[in-house]
């Protein structure tokens, strides 16, 4: 077992399958355990069928993470877009509104209610303040009254809950994707450009205020935000049938994307928000990195890290070389890593380093390995097989990354970004966060079992590399920037 106080998850999403459980008001609290409804239409079964790897239970309810001693996690908000509600091309199985609403409670746990609410609103900011408001409803004690949930503001907090209170949670706030900045009237299209900055500017403004303001915070996400383009995230099945991400897709920083990232990084505004380049396009990244180059050459007391916080890495060397080729099912066939741009590139990893920035490994099959690999496991012929392919997998990324920095400090960059509860394609025998002790042990087994890679342990042993991944390197980070 680790020798240390407890693991941490720089990304994790406990409020979404809850906090949308009913409407007016959410039918659950953050501690429930539960799962989603059972299919009873053509729609539903079509959903259980297209969705099998994707847990229909609540994987990080916050009993979850204390049975698994994950009692540092970032949380991540997340008002759902619109484009998960506006399905194209869509079998007949789900044309009426009660199959697509089962349908859509089966795939993410939300009540049918709640779903039918979101496809008539049209005002995230809202949405934002919503989600917020019912987090911080659920912070003190739990049910049971045994155990607490602390939102954190500071390093040494948080610090002091990992180190002296082993019944305590400690959550630090993040936020999934800037178009929760946009309010219905930003929304509505009938604001001209200086309107549309000033109202952006005042929303930023508001989320700096709040009690507990977010740490880090995504530019993009799965859809076009009128900030930045974003990177395709969408199989085939989903991308290129169900779900429409085209608009906008690997576009760059638009002059609204530009003003949203100055005010979030601003220190004069309020606090911080540090930018996660997940789902960010290529386009875009290329460009924040380069304004982050500029600003950390000119204010070198003031640096501002690279963040990804649940990734994988994509096998190509440089940037250039991961948009050579388009995303597509073809592209990733044949290849080991999930090879997509959405993914990092040792360029980009490196860069990542040279900040003091951080990179979180997700737990998602469908991101971490390619086709060549999910082939692989499909032919797996027993758990233990299965679960040795998953594991080098997971190694595989993690080394890839190491051996992109190329040095001993390669190993304070990396982290867990699980993206648990956020509709990931889960390893079966590590789908929730009560796995975790589970997950650490197996990979320190398997370490010193088949000494992978050994070159790049940099004279670390297996534990020491363990720890850094899955608790020394987020503190680290908080200690650094927090």
């Amino acid at each position: 077992m680790s020798s240390i106080p407890c693991f941490s998850d720089i990304h994790i999403h406990p409020t979404l399958k809850s906090f949308n459980s009913g409407h007016p008001v959410p039918l659950r609290n953050m501690w429930e355990e539960f799962e989603h409804i059972k299919p009873t239409t053509p729609a539903g079964r079509f959903a259980v069928n297209n969705s099998k790897d994707v847990a229909k239970f609540s994987q990080t309810n916050f009993y979850n993470l204390l049975r698994g001693n994950v009692r540092v996690a970032f949380v991540s908000l997340y008002p759902t877009e619109k484009g998960f509600l506006k399905l194209r091309s869509v079998p007949k199985v789900i044309t009426g509104k009660k199959g697509f609403e089962e349908m859509t409670s089966i795939a993410t746990g939300y009540d049918s209610k709640r779903v039918r609410f979101l496809m008539q609103h049209d005002d995230y900011f809202t949405e934002l303040n919503d989600e917020y408001a019912y987090l911080k409803q659920n912070e003190g004690l739990s049910p049971c009254g045994k155990y607490r949930m602390k939102i954190t503001n500071s390093y040494a907090e948080l610090k002091d809950i990992a180190e002296n209170q082993p019944n305590t949670l400690a959550l630090v706030m993040t936020i999934e994707g800037s178009h929760v900045f946009f309010n219905k009237q930003m929304l509505s299209g009938q604001l001209g450009k200086r309107e549309m900055k000033d109202e952006l500017k005042k929303n930023i403004i508001n989320v700096k205020n709040w009690e507990n303001p977010p740490f880090i915070m995504n530019l993009s996400h799965h859809f076009y935000n009128e900030l930045c383009g974003h990177a395709k995230s969408f199989n085939v099945l989903v991308g290129e049938g169900l779900i429409n991400q085209k608009k906008g897709m690997e576009s760059g920083l638009t002059g609204l994307g530009i003003k949203a990232m100055k005010e979030m990084l601003s220190n004069s505004n309020g606090r911080r928000i540090y930018i996660d380049t997940k789902h960010m396009s290529m386009q875009g990244r290329k460009e924040y990195y380069n304004w982050v180059r500029s600003y950390n050459y000119l204010n070198k007391n003031d640096i501002i890290p690279i963040i990804s916080s649940h990734t994988g890495v994509n096998g190509f060397r440089t940037m250039a070389g991961s948009v050579m080729k388009k995303d597509s099912a073809a592209k990733n066939a044949n290849s080991r890593f999930f090879n997509w741009s959405i993914n990092l590139s040792d360029e980009e990893i490196k860069i990542i380093h040279d900040t003091k920035g951080i990179m979180g490994i997700m737990l998602d099959k469908t991101k971490l390995g390619g086709g060549k690999f999910l082939k692989e496991l499909k032919g797996s012929k027993n758990i233990d097989e299965y679960k040795n392919e998953v594991i080098q997998m997971f190694f595989e990324n993690v080394f890839q990354a190491i051996k992109a920095i190329g040095k001993p400090e390669a190993w304070n960059t990396l982290s867990i970004g699980s993206d648990l509860d956020g509709g990931i394609n889960t390893f079966e025998n590590y789908d929730a966060a009560d796995k975790f002790p589970q997950l650490y042990d197996d990979l320190v087994s398997w370490l010193n079992q088949t000494q992978f890679q050994k070159a790049l342990w940099y004279g670390l042993k297996p534990t020491q590399m363990l720890n850094k991944l899955f608790y020394e390197n987020t503190m680290h980070f908080c200690e650094r920037y927090m």
